[in-house]
Order: C-alpha cells, then sequence, then structure tokens
C-alpha cells in the first residue's frame, strides 16, 4: 500500500491503524490471492451455523459423509487479514469467514467459500454479500442474506430473508418461509406450503403440494399447479394462476 508522504496522511495512518485508506481516490485492487482448506470432524453434530461476509457462497450436501471440508479462497490486501475459522461447541459447527470493517474506495476484500457437509445437516447461515448456492440437503435450512443471488437445490423447511437478488428454490421437502425486498423470484417443486412477503420483482411458483400465500409490492405474479392460493396483495404487475387444486382468495 502506497501513501503519499504528507503529514496528514501520516497522522491518518497512525489513528486509524487496520483500516485501508485510500488517499486522493486513488484505485486499489485486491489483490493477494491465497487459499485456506478446513476441515472438522462432524460425529455428532447436527446443525452448522455460518456467518459469512463479501464473497460467494457454495455448500454441498453429500450423504455419508463425516467431516465438514471447508475450501476458501481469499481476496485481500496486504496485511489485512480475514477472521476465518471453523469450530465445534457442543453439537454445533460454527463457521465465520468475514473481514472487519475497513475504510475507502477501492475493491473490497473478500472470501470465496466451497463447503462439503452432511447431507442430513441443519444449516443456519448469515450472510453478507454475494452468490449462495446449496444443494444436496436434506435438512432445515435458515438463511438471512443482505444482497446476491440464491440457489437452493433440496432441503426440508426452508426460512429465507432477502434483501435483494434473484432467488431459485427448487425440490424442497418441506414448508418455505420467504420474505424478501427485491429480486425474480422462481419456486417449484415443493412438497409443503409455501409463503412469500415480497417487495418487487417478478414471481414464479409452480408445481407445489401445498397452499400458496402471497403478499407482493411490484412485478408480475405466475402460480400453476398448487393445492390453493391466497393472494394478500397483490401490487402493481400482472396476476396468472391455473391448475389450483383448491380454493382461490384474494384479499
Amino acid at each position: 500500500m502506497t501513501f503519499r508522504p504528507t503529514v496528514l496522511a501520516s497522522i491518518f495512518a497512525l489513528s486509524l491503524s487496520g483500516c485501508i485508506i485510500n488517499v486522493n481516490g486513488a484505485s486499489m485492487e485486491p489483490l493477494e490471492h491465497s487459499q485456506q482448506v478446513m476441515q472438522l470432524d462432524a460425529n455428532g453434530l447436527n446443525t452448522m451455523v455460518a456467518n459469512t461476509g463479501a464473497g460467494s457462497l457454495e455448500i454441498i450436501g453429500v450423504d455419508g459423509l463425516t467431516n465438514i471440508i471447508l475450501e476458501a479462497d481469499i481476496y485481500t490486501y496486504e496485511e489485512m487479514e480475514p477472521n476465518l475459522s471453523l469450530t465445534q461447541k457442543g453439537n454445533t459447527a460454527y463457521l465465520v469467514a468475514e473481514f472487519g470493517p475497513r475504510f475507502g474506495s477501492g475493491n473490497s476484500p473478500y472470501i470465496d467459500l466451497v463447503i462439503k457437509i452432511p447431507a442430513k445437516m441443519t444449516l443456519d447461515i448469515d450472510d453478507g454479500s454475494g452468490s449462495i448456492k446449496l444443494s444436496g440437503i436434506d435438512a432445515d435450512i435458515k438463511l438471512e442474506d443482505g444482497s446476491g443471488s440464491i440457489e437452493i437445490q433440496g432441503g426440508r423447511d426452508l426460512n429465507i430473508q432477502d434483501g435483494s437478488g434473484s432467488i431459485i428454490l427448487s425440490n424442497v421437502q418441506g414448508n418455505i418461509e420467504l420474505d424478501d425486498g427485491s429480486g425474480s423470484i422462481e419456486i417449484s417443486k415443493v412438497n409443503g406450503d409455501v409463503n412469500i412477503t415480497d417487495g418487487s420483482g417478478g414471481m414464479s411458483v409452480k408445481d407445489i403440494q401445498g397452499r400458496v400465500t402471497i403478499e407482493d409490492g411490484s412485478g408480475g405474479i405466475e402460480v400453476v399447479n398448487t393445492k390453493g392460493l391466497t393472494i394478500l396483495e397483490a401490487g402493481s404487475g400482472n396476476l396468472s394462476f391455473d391448475k389450483i387444486d383448491g380454493q382461490v382468495s384474494m384479499q
């Protein structure tokens, strides 16, 4: 990192140690890349709690797997270390992958994660930004996400709170509770009920074995092949539904 040799820059460097300062708007590229691999014995564990910051997150459930295996690609600045750990407490695994606060402009540091877990391990995820992809999970999933696309194939009961970004959910064995700010939504092949509260963005909901309930701000809504449909609010946008095997309620 290079600062202009001014007294002011020196004072800032001393008073804000540990922060990244961008003097005179000069662009900063992150750019040191490193990789870390971690493993944790999964015997006796039934839940993973993950707190992740910026970067992509992929979690793959694998039948018969006896370890949690984490592969991290870290993109950062010189002397700026990530908070990256995988630990156990009781029957729960705890994953932390994030950076502390940062000042100035330029690209932010981030961590791309690929994690393999036993398929029946419950997930509780709090994510900052970046794409999320979950597959092969045969357990409940709770997800709170700031921004970035979400794709989940599988899972039992899903509870999702999302700020922005597209969402694709499919082959879910239980119920879905979704509270979404903005971005398109595609939901298909669900064996339970689907409850959606959405701010904006188009929505497609198909092949649901339970009842669908929707409260929507704006954007088109398409619902096909469900056991019932309740529209609490449709906002603006086209509404179409077909093959509803049950009561249709418009409030």
